[in-house]
């Protein structure tokens, strides 16, 4: 008798369990199923906005400009290493604000997409 009735109690702590796991699954797959991708229109853009983190080096490579007009462009005189520096590090760095940062890198690229 007592076997049985530990397989009884175990037999219905297995389904317990068993409807537990089920459930949580099936919360865990609608959440997955509704989550959006973030698209351009609905990111957050303030801190996180791509050209505070890109470095003068790859601007270079990507709009075809010397590292030496991006920082002429920038009003910085360049020290060793600069062009290896994310833009907000930069702007840190030389005690620049970021929205002038921002105008001074989209008159040098305006300008190369107008010469093109």
């Amino acid at each position: 008798m007592k076997k049985k009735t530990l397989l009884g109690i175990l037999s219905i702590l297995i389904v317990v369990i068993s409807l537990f796991i089920v459930k949580q699954s099936v919360g865990l797959h609608k959440e997955v199923k509704n989550f959006k991708i973030p698209t351009k229109e609905t990111r957050h853009l303030g801190e996180m906005s791509t050209y505070k983190w890109i470095t003068v080096k790859k601007i270079s490579k990507k709009h075809n400009v010397s590292t030496e007009e991006i920082f002429k462009a920038l009003e910085i005189k360049p020290h060793p290493g600069d062009e290896n520096m994310d833009i907000r590090d930069l702007g840190r760095k030389y005690n620049k604000s970021l929205d002038e940062m921002k105008k001074n890198l989209s008159k040098i690229i305006g300008t190369e997409g107008k010469r093109k």
